[in-house]
């Protein structure tokens, strides 16, 4: 079997990694990749959505899975299937799930399932009026794909006027700022909840314990992702049918009844669990619809199943006979970032801000090789030296007994890797 996967990342480099572990599949291809994939699968340069169908169709590849956000909303699968191509992921009508917020919020709140209050703005002057009338703590989100940086957490009025006029009038975050989504701040329990779905079953995976700050002790800005770990700390099996009944079955079946979305691939929810007297209620704070990052780099290496054979049942209707076997073992991920450097014109913040590219890498090959070391923003020039080309470079995968054993050994292969500037969180993992 022939596999494309789309996308550049670290998450994208561990879905080809685990497409590679199959023993039905002969051949891995990456659209377009970087250094790191480059070293386990073929790098395809198809930059567009049709350059990838081309591909896929001259090459006849039996099975694409589509790494990031974009490519999905920009309607590959529904491309993909116009010439009977098969691939992985919801198509672009269910892919609005995350590329608006504004519009999945009202869908939630039809549907009957659990959300902030919020409401929906497009003139900056009423959405200030509103925070000020509400007076609590509130997010504001933009409306559009943002990288995973597009919610800003307010403590108060003064923050919240700010972030609005940073998405709505500065565009911080381009247009995806046109609209926003303001809601209460929420007091709880933050979770990544991860499911595969053919649009009608649903199964979950292993939960992951992620980190979006971009310094120790939750401190800084908002990220993509710094870092995760699985198995979850405190997700037990009575919560997960609790998501599942009120969330995550519930959505399927509403978007599909009620809006005619079929949607099959993977469903990502990023809730907030709260407490009402004695329950426990799982909010909706977003919806991804593709695998987190670095989330994906803890669930893959974790799962037994054949990755072949759940995308097969997905793209069939059979997933209701899939039984999904875990590796018991934790894994742990770091992630190196871009920070702090000096340029030519002084200095750069760093990721999640501004960060310097073509930095030379350093120790990548003293890596033991019992952890894994996916790639993120990596190339190589003429001569074969390894260097930084994004925010987040490249990230290092443990496994141990337990998370102790497990961060030990993620944080001493760390210190082997070395650019200019690099920095990553010290306390991923750490009780």
């Amino acid at each position: 079997m022939k596999v494309l996967v789309i996308g550049t990342g670290g998450r994208d480099h561990a879905i080809a990694w685990k497409f590679a572990q199959s023993r039905r599949v002969k051949q891995v291809y990456v659209a377009h990749g970087n250094a790191g994939i480059a070293e386990i699968a073929t790098c395809v340069d198809a930059r567009t959505i049709t350059e990838m169908a081309d591909f896929a169709e001259k090459e006849r590849i039996d099975l694409t899975f589509v790494g990031p956000e974009k490519p999905l909303s920009a309607g590959i699968v529904d491309l993909f299937e116009s010439r009977g191509l098969a691939i992985v992921g919801p198509n672009q009508q269910a892919s609005r799930l995350e590329s608006s917020k504004c519009d999945t919020k009202v869908m939630l709140r039809e549907l009957g399932i659990p959300i902030p209050e919020f409401e929906v703005f497009s003139d900056p002057e009423k959405a200030r009026d509103y925070v000020r009338q509400v007076g609590y703590p509130v997010v504001v989100k933009a409306d559009g794909l943002a990288a995973g940086k597009g919610s800003l957490v307010c403590s108060g009025i003064p923050d919240a006027e700010a972030a609005i006029r940073a998405i709505m009038e500065e565009r911080i975050f381009g247009d995806a700022g046109a609209r926003v989504d303001i809601e209460k701040r929420l007091n709880g329990r933050e979770l990544s909840f991860f499911c595969f779905t053919d649009g009608y079953s649903i199964v979950p995976m292993e939960a992951v314990q992620d980190y979006k700050r971009a310094r120790d002790n939750d401190e800084g800005k908002n990220t993509g992702g710094m870092g995760a770990y699985s198995p979850h700390p405190w997700l037990d099996e009575v919560l997960v049918q609790t998501i599942m009944s009120q969330v995550a079955e519930p959505l399927i079946q509403g978007v599909r009844e009620k809006y005619g979305m079929l949607y099959r691939g993977i469903l990502y929810l990023g809730l907030m669990l709260t407490e009402e007297g004695a329950q426990t209620i799982p909010q909706v704070l977003e919806i991804n619809i593709r695998l987190g990052d670095p989330e994906a780099q803890v669930i893959l290496p974790r799962l037994d199943t054949d990755l072949v054979d759940v995308c097969e049942a997905m793209l069939t209707g059979r997933l209701k006979d899939v039984r999904l076997s875990w590796d018991e073992h934790y894994r742990l991920c770091l992630i190196a970032v871009s920070g702090p450097t000096k340029g030519k014109k002084g200095w750069y913040k760093g990721y999640p801000d501004r960060y310097k590219i073509g930095v030379p890498i350093t120790g990548v090959d003293r890596i033991d090789p019992a952890c894994l070391a996916f790639h993120s923003g990596t190339e190589r020039d003429g001569a074969g030296q390894l260097l930084t080309t994004g925010g987040r470079v490249l990230c290092i995968v443990s496994r141990g007994r337990d998370l102790a054993e497990a961060r030990a050994n993620a944080c001493g292969e760390m210190e082997k890797v070395s650019f200019e500037g690099m920095t990553y969180r010290k306390d991923i993992g750490k009780n």
